[in-house]
């Protein structure tokens, strides 16, 4: 398989678990997406917490995957 389908198919991956984790995450919490923080901006904190979670569970995944895959984006 070529590199940069693989690169594709790990970014791919990566959001689709992110965006898994963030709502695993927000069905526990009791909480949904507004209210979690959907915006940036003045009102209320003014931090979009929704996309920076989904954001950061997605390069987590990507650092894992990175070896599984063989795509050698990080240095070993």
């Amino acid at each position: 398989m070529n590199r940069t389908v693989r690169i594709i198919l790990l970014i791919i991956i990566s959001l689709i678990f992110g965006f898994a984790i963030t709502h695993v995450g927000l069905y526990f919490m009791n909480t949904n997406p507004e209210e979690y923080g959907l915006y940036f901006g003045t009102e209320g904190d003014g931090l979009a917490y929704y996309p920076l979670t989904i954001f950061f569970g997605a390069l987590t995944i990507a650092i894992w995957l990175d070896k599984w895959l063989g795509t050698e984006i990080l240095p070993h």
